[in-house]
């Protein structure tokens, strides 16, 4: 298909497919003729009321698709939006990585805004009767748009890959077991539905299972497909890098969910060290080390340890260490963080870095300290702050403060006050900061707080 984009809602471009019309008309069919119960009003179907049904629904998937657009905005993500046969797309056209909580929310995100923007207030219109005296439009519409984004809301939230649902099941067990969950919730739903006279949901469920089962036999073969891949939009026309689908029908992709590596001969470094971190993120790790094998060189720093790391190579810890001293800012995204704290190496590579004679090594260990805390790894990030702090940092009382803030949102209040303060003993002096820091809301809570408040001030 061409990847350029029809048009551009608030810098998030929209392609629209044909077929995307083609099916929704198909579905609308069932309207074309005799009387249904509209709400609580009976009403005729017609050929207009089928343009309606395709009106809903694609007023109704882009404001799905939306949803998780705006959230990827939020996280400083690009997206670009498809609307195709089987409802619609979501695909990051950012490198960066997001965390496995974001990336969460923002499969979510969809859904709940469908929910919020137009399944409550036509649902309070349908209860409060005033379409009684309103045209047949109106109502069908009304009607279409409650109905659409309730149940497919709730269906798409199902953990059946590529639904969003599905994506956050291999954001929390892993790509490999999140296909093998699909299949199981798909084979059960299309029983359900078929219970309930939905055939063609019925058949849905089992297209979506088998497709997940063809990965799985691929993946047993020694290959990694991606079956569910979508082709983003680019606002200059170019087909952009080929991210992996996130979820579908609703089908929302993030290039950050990729499990699968095709081979090298197709692909170019960069393309391919994105795949990789995609791999390492959702937890593929045979994928991401064969894709840094045939990179070579051309992998960068943090991407060969992290694939080292994930292989149990000893040798991962020297080149992490390597790295946070070539490039002390830290890796590019939080996939490398987050294998450092799945692996409960963080705290050991913080210790090298800050052991260096040369101590060139702090900076980095001070940039691993804010990554985990970013990537929601408190724990991990109050640790390895721990470590920078007895090595003696250039800001003493700012690393206990940050050592403080990490503990706070790990839950652990009383580390928390006593690393506030060992600030304050390190002349740390901000009370508009500890004030209004969201970090230490649990800290602000407690009893002693305006005892500690007094020595931050």
């Amino acid at each position: 298909m061409s990847a350029r984009p029809h048009f551009s809602l608030v810098g998030i471009p929209v392609r629209v497919e044909p077929v995307f019309f083609v099916i929704s008309g198909l579905f609308g069919l069932q309207f074309l003729d005799g009387y249904f119960i509209v709400g609580n009003t009976i009403q005729r179907g017609g050929l207009d009321v089928v343009g309606l049904w395709m009106f809903a629904t694609f007023v109704s998937i882009l404001v799905h698709e939306l949803g998780h657009g705006f959230t990827l905005k939020a996280f400083g993500q690009r997206s670009a939006i498809v609307l195709h046969g089987f409802g619609g797309v979501t695909v990051s056209t950012h490198r960066s990585q997001l965390s496995r909580s974001r990336s969460i929310l923002v499969s979510l995100a969809g859904s709940l805004t469908a929910l919020i923007v137009l399944w409550l207030p036509t649902r309070q219109v349908l209860g409060s009767g005033s379409l009684l005296s309103q045209p047949a439009a109106l109502i069908w519409l009304v009607y279409f748009l409650s109905f659409q984004n309730l149940w497919w809301s709730v269906i798409n939230l199902l953990p059946i890959r590529p639904l969003d649902g599905g994506n956050g099941a291999a954001q929390l067990f892993g790509i490999h077991a999140a296909r093998r969950i699909s299949i199981g919730a798909a084979l059960a739903g299309a029983v359900v539905a078929f219970v309930l006279g939905q055939g063609y949901a019925a058949f849905f469920a089992v297209f979506l299972a088998f497709n997940n089962w063809q990965e799985i036999r691929a993946e047993r073969a020694g290959a990694n497909v991606n079956v569910f891949e979508v082709e983003s939009p680019d606002p200059g026309g170019r087909a952009a890098p080929r991210g992996r689908p996130r979820g579908r029908r609703t089908l929302h992709a993030v290039p950050s969910a990729a499990a699968g590596a095709p081979t090298m001969g197709s692909l170019d470094p960069a393309r391919a060290e994105q795949l990789a971190w995609a791999a390492l993120r959702a937890g593929d790790a045979p994928a991401a080390q064969r894709l840094v094998a045939g990179m070579g060189s051309a992998a960068g720093a943090y991407l060969r340890a992290s694939a080292a790391l994930t292989a149990g190579d000893p040798a991962a810890f020297a080149l992490f260490e390597a790295a946070f001293v070539a490039e002390p800012n830290g890796p590019p995204n939080l996939v490398a963080t987050e294998v450092l704290a799945r692996s409960g190496a963080a705290a050991a590579v913080a210790k090298r870095l800050v052991e260096r004679a040369d101590g060139k090594g702090r900076g980095g260990a001070a940039a691993l300290q804010t990554h985990l805390h970013y990537a929601d790894r408190f724990r991990e990030a109050a640790e390895v702050g721990e470590t920078v702090y007895a090595a003696g940092p250039a800001s003493r009382a700012q690393t206990a403060f940050e050592v403080a803030c990490s503990w706070a949102r790990e839950g652990d209040v009383d580390r928390s006050m006593t690393w506030l303060d060992h600030a304050a003993d390190a002349g740390f002096r901000a009370p508009s900061i500890v004030d209004g820091e969201p970090d230490l809301a649990t800290v602000r809570a407690d009893p002693r707080w305006p005892v500690m408040r007094a020595r931050l001030a």
